[in-house]
Formats: C-alpha cells, sequence, structure tokens
C-alpha cells in the first residue's frame, strides 16, 4: 500500500509529464534516480518532470526530455496518467502525472542540458527490453511497467489515457 501523510498534513498538488520513449528495437528509456528525499531509492523512471508555471503539460513533457535526454522531439499521445503521494524529505506530494508516448528509430542520449539537481540525481541511464525489466529486481516507477509497455509496443494506444496506479 502506498504511503500516506501523517493525520493534518496535505500533500503540496505537483503537475508533472513523462515520456514513455521506446526506441525502434521495442526498448523504453529509462534512467536511475536516487535522491536521498526519497523512501525509495535507486527508482528507475522515465523522463519528465514537474510543470513549470503557465506550461502545459505536453510543453513540459518535450521540455523534460530535452533537459534530461538531449532529444528534441514533440512527445505523441498522452497514453497513461496516475496520481502519486509520497514524502519527498520533509515535504509530502502528490504528484500527477501523464504519461506521452515517443517512439524513435534510435536514441543518443546527451546530458549536458540538464539541470544541477538532474545532474546529481539522474545517475545514469538504460534502454531497458520489457522482459528485462519484468525479471530485475530494481525498482521502477510505474511498478507495473512491465505489464504496461506491451500493448504500447504491439500498436494498442488507448483511446484515452488509463489510470495506472503507483
Amino acid at each position: 500500500m502506498p504511503p500516506e501523510p501523517p493525520a493534518g498534513v496535505t500533500p503540496i498538488v505537483r503537475e508533472a509529464a513523462r515520456v514513455v520513449l521506446i526506441d525502434g528495437r521495442g526498448r523504453v528509456l529509462l534512467f536511475l534516480w536516487d535522491d536521498e528525499r526519497l523512501d525509495v531509492r535507486p527508482l528507475w523512471i522515465t523522463p519528465g518532470g514537474g510543470l513549470d508555471p503557465g506550461e502545459s503539460h505536453e510543453e513540459a513533457a518535450r521540455r523534460e526530455l530535452w533537459e534530461e535526454a538531449g532529444i528534441d522531439a514533440a512527445p505523441g499521445p498522452c497514453v497513461w496518467q496516475r496520481r502519486h503521494v509520497f514524502r519527498f524529505g520533509d515535504r509530502w506530494l502528490e504528484q500527477r502525472e501523464r504519461y506521452f508516448l515517443l517512439q524513435v528509430a534510435a536514441v543518443e542520449v546527451r546530458d549536458e542540458h540538464r539541470t544541477e539537481p538532474e545532474r546529481t540525481a539522474l545517475l545514469r541511464h538504460r534502454l531497458w527490453p520489457v522482459d528485462e525489466i519484468a525479471s530485475s529486481r530494481e525498482w521502477f516507477a510505474p511498478r507495473r511497467l512491465a505489464e504496461l509497455l506491451p500493448p504500447l509496443l504491439r500498436g494498442d494506444l488507448p483511446a484515452a489515457p488509463i489510470e495506472i496506479g503507483v
């Protein structure tokens, strides 16, 4: 069961956008994120992050992909969404994420556009095949990533974003 804040503590709502980037070989780009303010670490995540003021989810997804991976591409459709409540240092956040699909032939990650916190917390990247995610003992977000990816790889995109849970 996901953690919940103590009684009387209202989490700060944070809108976020993430990119499910899949290469021509059916692998998904993930970053190993390790931040001492997290309870679960390290954690493999898709590129993405919080929206800047006045920014749309689509704009944030594109900006985050550029900052974290050096890839300048417009994300495709929003395929997933999730709400995740977690402790981040001494604060509780309610992160509302939208996941956008982007399929590319090949991936070349460059890190020169990362912010200082990203340079510290994003330890490395990897293109993961689904079967290796499924058999790994590593932590992934979302937790059900291995079962969520196959429909996307087959081209079975949802008509509307699906709720994927934690």
